[in-house]
């Protein structure tokens, strides 16, 4: 599938620049502590707002708002992953969705399309998985309901039913890895009104304590996450930095069915010798417990941010 963007920015432009700096929770700070560095500019469109990666000046963001405090977004607005790759672009008008919205994976492939009207989804909505493997289908069949179809990444279905205002109506149905039902579920607004799940044999799932559960560190739970992190996480040998003694890098990871931690990457680098340890502490996590959604191990993502102590 191949889409056409088409995109128009602001060209004159009035008045100096404002410049300010944030941190990895985009507070604002020193330029030694940030994370991001922004430039606002009045043009004759409105303001126009850039945002970058400090590590190495990539864009993060840029858009045009009717408003100086970038309340009200009105234009063609775009996000970016630290590697350059396209993170979002959508248009607002006046700060309401309006047309097409885009959203891909940090390694290209494409994660998310949908169309608005005057902020609201209209048709058919797709989600994919990393692997290119569709993830998630919705199709509006009135103004309150759609059918959502959902899939695993590696191709197979995986639920069905109804949203009615954006909320599980009726019955939805849950399946295993293997294609058998794993659970039947009846919905009133997003309440569970009644819940039958099964294993993978197809026999009665007969206990339901664990049906639905967060994936957690297996070694003492998520004190035991922390204690690890503590542990690990030392200041780079033979580096040092003047003016700030902390610095910050946040990685995005996956805990898979098996438990295991992948596909770890940087999404707020602060530098190279940085990212590295990073991302070298979260690859070499020993092992959890996977997450458990509707009777069945599922892959869940987590952002971790690791915080480096210079003595």
């Amino acid at each position: 599938m191949k889409y056409l963007i088409f995109i128009l920015f602001p060209l004159s432009v009035f008045a100096q620049p404002v410049e300010t700096y944030y941190d990895y929770n985009w507070k604002r700070t020193s330029k030694e502590k940030a994370s991001y560095y922004g430039l606002l500019e009045k043009t004759d469109s409105g303001w126009w707002r850039r945002d970058f990666y400090i590590n190495n000046m990539q864009v993060q963001m840029r858009g045009l708002y009717r408003d100086s405090t970038c309340k009200v977004a009105n234009g063609t607005m775009q996000w970016f992953y630290s590697n350059g790759n396209l993170s979002t672009t959508e248009k607002r008008v006046k700060g309401k969705l309006e047309g097409q919205r885009l959203q891909y994976y940090s390694n290209g492939v494409l994660m998310d399309s949908a169309f608005y009207q005057n902020h609201k989804q209209v048709g058919v909505r797709m989600q994919w998985h990393r692997n290119g493997y569709p993830a998630d289908s919705t199709t509006r069949i009135n103004d309150s309901t759609v059918v959502q179809v959902q899939w695993f990444d590696d191709g197979n279905p995986a639920a069905s039913g109804y949203r009615v205002l954006d909320k599980q109506q009726g019955k939805w149905q849950y399946l295993h890895h293997n294609g058998k039902v794993a659970g039947l579920l009846v919905y009133n607004q997003d309440k569970i009104i009644t819940a039958t799940y099964y294993n993978e044999d197809g026999s009665l799932q007969t206990d339901t304590a664990a049906v639905n559960k967060e994936a957690v560190f297996k070694k003492k739970g998520m004190e035991g996450w922390k204690t690890y992190l503590l542990n690990n996480t030392a200041w780079p040998y033979g580096t040092r930095l003047a003016n700030i003694n902390q610095v910050t890098v946040i990685v995005q990871f996956c805990v898979n069915e098996e438990g295991k931690v992948k596909e770890a990457e940087a999404i707020i680098p602060f530098h190279p010798v940085f990212d590295k340890e990073a991302l070298k502490i979260i690859q070499q996590s020993p092992a959890w417990v996977p997450a458990v959604q509707h009777n069945r191990k599922v892959k869940v993502w987590r952002r971790q941010p690791l915080t480096f102590l210079q003595q």
